[in-house]
């Protein structure tokens, strides 16, 4: 399944639409939407980081959200610089708290890649600042990670026109905005739906993946990366075969260091993409 949050009905209204969904009638706290063959639900989760935190951890925790399923957070965004095109944030910036969080970007998709900043208010002073701000991602992306892998979680945000002021964006411009990205978004999301179904079934089949991961020296973290990549090519049909056998042949593995194997894990990923 995959579970699309957005923080107001205007931003959610061409999805429900595009997909035909139904309300969730059992459902009182949120608005939530399903469609009949259960491969999207849509929350309407309010705005703010608190009632994304609720929202999110109540619906995964009710429907169950698994390795299969994929979240996507989809809003729009204000920036000091508008952009029309839909954006991918591979970087979530929680102001407030400083900290930074990093979705996996690991397949294929039709949009810009960038970053988004959360806020607390609806107009803050950030003299100087660049990029996209809203008010949900950063406790979307924290709740989520109860559930959901950093590459089972997606941002999709679409800069509206009225430099930082979010008071200023009508919803009757928000649902025109979201419109004209729907059939992108629904593709996106479809695509994500059929990479999910084949997850269960698909996993990574390489031959000493432990001596691989022990060539490059890997940490922890970088075995389950390496893992996740792999798992990407599984579901893709990428032979990834040839490409570590290559590497081999060219002397880059194994690795001396962990040093070493970061730039030749680096370089698997760019042959692999």
């Amino acid at each position: 399944m995959v579970y699309i949050f957005t923080a107001m009905y205007c931003e959610a209204r061409a999805l429900i639409e595009y997909f035909h969904l139904k309300k969730e009638l059992n459902q009182t706290r949120f608005q939530v939407f399903s469609e009949e063959d259960g491969k999207i639900l849509l929350t309407v989760m309010g705005t703010g980081m608190v009632s994304a935190a609720v929202a999110v951890s109540s619906i995964c925790t009710a429907y169950g959200a698994g390795q299969e399923d994929f979240l996507v957070n989809v809003g729009v965004a204000v920036a000091r610089s508008a952009t029309d095109k839909m954006v991918l944030c591979n970087k979530i910036m929680d102001l407030p708290s400083g900290k930074t969080y990093y979705p996996d970007v690991l397949y294929r998709h039709p949009f810009l890649e960038g970053a988004v900043s959360t806020v607390l208010k609806p107009v803050m002073e950030l003299s100087g600042q660049e990029g996209l701000f809203d008010m949900e991602a950063a406790a979307v992306y924290q709740a989520g990670a109860y559930f959901f892998a950093p590459h089972q979680m997606c941002f999709l945000k679409v800069a509206s026109d009225h430099g930082i002021d979010f008071r200023k964006v009508t919803r009757e411009q928000i649902e025109q905005i979201l419109l004209s990205h729907v059939d992108e978004i629904a593709g996106f999301a479809m695509r994500l739906y059929d990479m999910g179904k084949r997850t269960v079934s698909s996993t990574p089949k390489v031959e000493g993946f432990q001596t691989l991961c022990h060539d490059l020296h890997c940490s922890k973290t970088m075995e389950e990366l390496l893992w996740q990549h792999l798992r990407y090519c599984a579901l893709a049909g990428v032979d990834v075969k040839p490409v570590i056998e290559a590497l081999y042949r060219e002397k880059k593995l194994p690795c001396k260091d962990k040093r070493e194997g970061k730039v030749c894990f680096d370089e698997l990923k760019q042959r692999l993409f």
